[in-house]
């Protein structure tokens, strides 16, 4: 138990927010008029540029959140690993971890930018096509 108590905090913070959450939510009743025709349901567009069409939304999720988080990912990864080379100072198992390293994230990184190419070729196809 000695070595597990670093998870204790967490484990009962955890067990305490699970057994609350279903009780204090459940005298909120839902709230607002039922669903009917005097009353109908409107739900705002919580995306930027007023993206109403699935083309729009893949295309704010590739651009504004894959490809950022991605780029940053792997630009962290590509120091890592020269970080790796700085402190290998000629040992051949580490200089073996630090060129995998660079490996997989070149890897990682070509797959991240290959396969933006190839949905921007599958958009300009579409477009040209319609």
């Amino acid at each position: 138990m000695k070595h597990f108590r670093f998870l204790m905090i967490p484990l009962f913070s955890a067990i305490f927010f699970l057994s609350i959450v279903p009780f204090a939510s459940a005298g909120s009743g839902g709230g607002g008029p039922p669903p009917s025709t005097n009353y109908p349901i409107v739900i705002q567009n919580p995306l930027k540029n007023g993206t109403n069409s699935l083309y729009g939304f893949i295309n704010l999720v590739i651009n504004d959140i894959i490809l950022p988080v991605g780029g940053v990912i792997a630009v962290i990864f590509i120091i890592y690993s020269g970080f790796l080379f700085v402190t290998a100072r000629g040992n051949e198992t580490k200089l073996a971890t630090a060129k995998n390293a660079f490996l997989y994230a070149a890897i990682g990184t070509a797959i991240l930018l290959g396969a933006w190419a190839i949905s921007l070729a599958i958009e300009n196809t579409i477009k040209q096509i319609t």
